[in-house]
């Protein structure tokens, strides 16, 4: 696996209005890496995310993606330079078909012109996107809309996938399907990943950091987070 820095968030501090959300900080994102980012519901992660994403700007601190400085850019100019989500609730637009949602996340600039490729990987990554491609979004289980959601954030063809609360309200069964094809994904695209399922997270991820109350209270590789007597204690009860 290739150690060259990809994503690099240094230092960040984040505010709505006068609150602070986010103190200091920092993570790292290797090209090829699965990153877990671990903690409980209003921890920040979200906001993490939304701070990458150009959606709420760092009031301290950079964000540096491909050495580019890209703090203070907008989404859309974000996305643009290769960065894409697939949002916590999947967000889809429930009475379009699932091709016409994938299409959607292909008006980036740099995508347009390899909209058909794409589509072609989307397929192939999930075929059962293919098969229901005429179906409306909200008649897709549970799984098959996140894999739409997974397809449609491909679609931009980015260099990094941000994964909100992957397996959210999915079966156990949809939930091994997803990661199956996030092991075929991670071959071409660097994924940061919030997950619910933390001993799932761990298992599938390379480094993992965990954030409490806005603050990462801890971070490695993730064999070695497993040994943490905070970790095991606060996600596995032992």
């Amino acid at each position: 696996m290739s150690q060259e820095v990809l994503l690099k968030v240094s230092n960040i501090d984040v505010f709505y209005g006068s609150l602070q959300v986010l103190w200091d900080i920092s993570l790292v994102a290797n090209h090829g890496e699965v990153v877990a980012v671990i903690g409980a519901n209003g921890s920040g992660k979200s906001t993490l995310f939304g701070a990458i994403l150009g959606e709420v700007h760092p009031a301290n601190g950079s964000i540096e993606f491909e050495e580019k400085n890209i703090t203070a850019l907008n989404p859309f100019q974000i996305v643009a330079c290769g960065i894409s989500e697939v949002p916590e609730g999947r967000r889809l637009f429930p009475t379009m078909t699932v091709l016409e949602n994938l299409i959607v996340g292909s008006y980036a600039r740099k995508a347009r012109s390899m909209k058909q490729e794409n589509l072609k990987r989307v397929y192939e990554l999930f075929p059962r996107l293919e098969e229901r491609k005429s179906q409306l979004a909200k008649t897709l289980s549970g799984g098959e809309q996140q894999m739409l959601a997974i397809g449609r954030g491909l679609m931009s063809n980015p260099t990094l996938i941000l994964i909100d609360e992957l397996s959210l309200g999915l079966s156990p069964i949809a939930i091994n399907d997803i990661y199956k094809v996030l092991r075929e994904i991670r071959k071409e695209v660097t994924i940061i990943l919030v997950e619910q399922n933390v001993q799932r997270s761990l298992k599938e991820a390379d480094r993992a950091y965990i954030i409490e109350a806005g603050h990462i209270v801890l971070s490695g590789k993730v064999e070695d987070l497993r040994e943490e007597e905070k970790i095991r204690k606060a996600y596995f009860g032992t």
